[in-house]
């Protein structure tokens, strides 16, 4: 019996047929479902994995996880990848930085107050308090004489008691010294802690105002009158006048006792007269017979000299007993 030879690819065409075929019938299946049927199975499937040849519509797939959270996920790039950087608070630390600065904020207050009080405390301490109050029984004056007073001085000092020496005034203690009549200069030291020294320049009257030979008034240069009792007037130049009060207003007087003033007092204790006729025509008589005339107050300085020059080298007087100052620079004698 002759026998059909079948070749392999005979047989390699008859199997790919079959499962070409069996393909067919299982697309032809599936192809045969209608989208809505599709969806149905897709629905029904919601959530769980389909099956190998099974036909799913991805559009109808529910997501497993939001967008957000893919983004967010580590495997996409982790948080923040497309979102805006968080903030994110720690309340303990902040708590702390809270009372840190608390603290902070309270150390800061009691050093200031503490500073105010030190400060209140020392200038009460310097100012207010008896640490440095003045004691009268302990200022001292020193520098009077029988024309100055030393409690009038004093008294001025003494208003001042009961003062912090800080706060005592002593340029206006010695502008109020230096008014007194006779005083020429005052001088006020503090001599802390309670202490305080007054000195004072004091000079003798320049002259002597001399109405009768029981009424006469001493003053200063200036033309202040000393009120001293039982004062001797002895040595002191003696200007006759008819009235002592109003001759302090004349000017000639008050060039005189301006004059007499600037004189030193070997010169002042030799006077024995004084004219002042015109306040350019002052002039002195001395008691070894020799008359000055000095004009005015203008260059006594100068003119001091030119007399004390002449006088202390009689010869050059040649019997003269008149020396003229009045112009220092032409000095005349006769």
């Amino acid at each position: 019996m002759a026998g059909r030879v079948v070749s392999s690819s005979d047989s390699s065409q008859r199997g790919n047929g079959k499962q070409t075929s069996d393909r067919a019938g299982a697309h032809g299946s599936v192809a045969k479902r209608t989208p809505r049927e599709a969806s149905g199975v897709a629905r029904s499937g919601a959530g769980v994995r389909s099956k190998d040849g099974d036909f799913v519509d991805a559009r109808t797939m529910k997501p497993r996880k939001s967008v957000s959270e893919r983004l967010d996920s580590p495997d996409f790039g982790g948080p923040g990848l497309f979102a805006r950087p968080k903030v994110v608070n720690f309340p303990e630390r902040l708590k702390e930085r809270r009372q840190a600065h608390r603290r902070e904020m309270a150390v800061r207050i009691a050093i200031v107050v503490a500073v105010i009080a030190a400060v209140v405390a020392l200038i009460w301490g310097l100012l207010f308090s008896p640490l440095l109050r003045l004691h009268t029984d302990q200022i001292t004056v020193g520098g009077t004489n029988t024309w100055v007073s030393a409690s009038e001085v004093a008294d001025i000092a003494y208003a001042q008691q009961g003062k912090s020496l800080l706060l005592v005034d002593t340029d206006g203690m010695e502008e109020k010294i230096s008014d007194l009549p006779g005083v020429t200069s005052a001088k006020a030291v503090k001599r802390y802690p309670h202490g305080l020294d007054v000195t004072v320049k004091a000079e003798i009257p320049a002259a002597v105002l001399q109405v009768s030979e029981s009424d006469y008034t001493a003053v200063d240069r200036e033309g202040r009158v000393l009120n001293a009792v039982n004062a001797s007037v002895k040595g002191i130049p003696v200007i006759e006048v008819k009235d002592a009060k109003k001759s302090l207003d004349n000017k000639a007087v008050k060039q005189a006792l301006q004059v007499l003033g600037s004189l030193d007092e070997p010169m002042r204790q030799k006077i024995t007269k004084v004219e002042a006729k015109t306040q350019d025509s002052i002039t002195t008589t001395l008691d070894d017979g020799y008359t000055i005339i000095w004009g005015n107050s203008s260059q006594m300085k100068l003119k001091k000299a030119v007399v004390d020059t002449l006088l202390s080298k009689p010869d050059q007087l040649e019997g003269a007993k008149t020396i003229n100052v009045a112009a220092p620079d032409k000095a005349t004698i006769k």
